[in-house]
């Protein structure tokens, strides 16, 4: 049976694609902005004006599109940890 793919890769795989304009916030609050090039396990390459940073994902805390939405889609259903009454629930956006 194949694992399906982690959350992380699904969300930065979707930017990269889209040349999604981000801000890349590190864990000691600088902020960064650009595109995410590409991504592995460690890093992810992000482009900005005329340059390219390896940025090592052990420094961000928050990766986000600017416009804050990323694509348009539908809302999801997600389960809430922690939550004893095993409801779903919908996803606003």
């Amino acid at each position: 049976m194949t694992a399906p793919p982690a959350v992380q890769d699904v969300f930065l795989r979707m930017l990269v694609n889209d040349k999604t304009a981000v801000n890349v916030f590190l864990v000691n609050g600088i902020r960064l902005n650009g595109q995410l090039a590409a991504f592995d396990q460690f890093a992810v390459l992000l482009e900005s004006g005329p340059g390219v940073q390896v940025v090592f994902k052990h420094a961000i805390s928050t990766v986000a599109p600017v416009n804050g939405r990323g694509q348009a889609r539908e809302p999801t259903e997600v389960a809430v940890s922690g939550d004893k009454s095993n409801h779903l629930r919908t996803r606003v956006r």
